[in-house]
């Protein structure tokens, strides 16, 4: 069992796992924080839309999980929780990014062709030059089984996922490697969808749900 399915399982009068999850929803605002990372690579950076739209997707899917996993307590935090354990449960934006995540998964699962080529870089010299390092970062990579260059970013213990940065156009290149654009549609519902848009929508719910959580713990 992990530590997420822990605190969840556990009565919220016990101290120590109050405190276990009180630990989680400080690292899972620094997952928030990389999936706002991913949020303004989208919008900024027209080369990397992909890139940065993958890391809303992942590690806003982190902190909804955690979000979901939070213990009841039987008073007053329930009373605030439940009607947004309802409404994240219907959601259209929620199942939205479910779809989104389950494309990644598959995808990358496949090993779709795509490649890295990176000329002149030295390391760790010029590491900075690769944007901001998420929280938690422990390895670089470049050039992985999907073409990819950024962080390994361990989000919670023992869970770790890629985050991918933007390689300075002087350093080489990275193809995309998912189909997305700027406009993203679902089988359910042909209408275009602007990513920009659904991801601000996303991670601002996200953010302001666990600051209510943690005012509410």
């Amino acid at each position: 069992m992990n530590v997420i399915s822990l605190v969840a399982c556990v009565p919220r009068h016990n101290l120590r796992v109050t405190e276990l999850a009180r630990e989680y929803l400080h690292r899972t605002r620094e997952a928030l924080d990389t999936a706002f990372q991913g949020y303004f690579v989208l919008k900024d950076h027209a080369s990397r839309r992909t890139a940065g739209f993958r890391n809303v997707v992942v590690f806003g899917a982190h902190v909804r999980r955690v979000l979901e996993s939070l213990p009841s307590d039987g008073g007053e935090f329930d009373k605030w929780y439940k009607p947004i354990r309802k409404e994240f449960k219907n959601s259209v934006l929620m199942k939205l990014f479910d779809q989104l995540l389950a494309e990644i998964r598959k995808r990358e699962a496949a090993g779709v062709d795509s490649k890295a080529r990176v000329v002149g870089f030295n390391y760790p010299a010029d590491v900075p030059k690769l944007g901001k390092r998420p929280a938690h970062a422990r390895e670089l990579f470049m050039g992985d089984e999907i073409g990819g260059v950024g962080w390994e970013v361990e989000v919670m213990p023992g869970v770790v996922e890629k985050y991918y940065a933007i390689l300075p156009a002087a350093y080489g290149s990275v193809e995309e490697f998912l189909s997305f654009t700027p406009v993203v549609q679902t089988s359910k519902d042909p209408r275009p969808i602007d990513a920009v848009k659904v991801s601000e929508q996303f991670i601002t719910t996200l953010e302001k749900v666990l600051r209510g959580a943690d005012q509410h713990m």
